[in-house]
């Protein structure tokens, strides 16, 4: 079974290696979720029940800590081009808050009927996920950005041709 071009990882790591960006990604995710909430409301505010304007608060920190997370292992060449910057980092912020609520608080199974039956209905889910990630891709944007305005063209494209598989320079970057 071939990967997608796009979810290729990059050349030259191993699996190991590559999984340990995802656990990485899942605890940066993890420490700033947690981390905001116990420092400005007490870990208590994360419980079911609770106003959502902390739960959001901490979930602007998971967005921050993941994306960032990602963005640096993307600098490093870890990872995958287009996983590092998208979908890695929304699986983490979709997953980690929600598994570590569970899993501190218990399963709130009519929170999540009332979610999932009535998603459209719902324009505070579009607000959540908002929260969980436009602070992250903000941030991300900038430190690729600054990341490669720093490095200049030619240590860019040196970094292009260490890092990225001859079909994916091939398909998504111009030489």
């Amino acid at each position: 079974m071939n990967v997608p071009l796009g979810l290729a990882p990059f050349a030259g790591q191993s699996r190991t290696e590559h999984a340990l960006v995802l656990v990485g990604g899942a605890l940066a995710c993890l420490v700033g979720y947690v981390g905001a909430a116990a420092a400005f409301f007490g870990l208590a505010a994360l419980g079911h029940g609770e106003p959502v304007g902390p739960q959001r608060v901490a979930g602007a920190f998971a967005s921050l800590a993941c994306w960032g997370f990602y963005a640096l292992v993307f600098v490093r060449g870890k990872g995958g081009p287009v996983t590092d910057v998208l979908a890695y980092p929304l699986a983490t912020v979709t997953v980690v808050p929600f598994a570590f609520r569970w899993t501190a608080f218990g399963p709130a199974w009519d929170a999540l009927a009332d979610r999932v039956g009535f998603f459209l209905l719902r324009p505070a889910l579009f607000v959540d996920a908002a929260v969980h990630v436009v602070p992250g891709v903000v941030l991300c944007a900038g430190v690729l950005t600054a990341w490669a305005s720093l490095l200049g063209e030619e240590a860019v494209a040196a970094w292009q041709r260490e890092h990225l598989s001859e079909p994916f320079r091939a398909a998504f970057v111009e030489e």
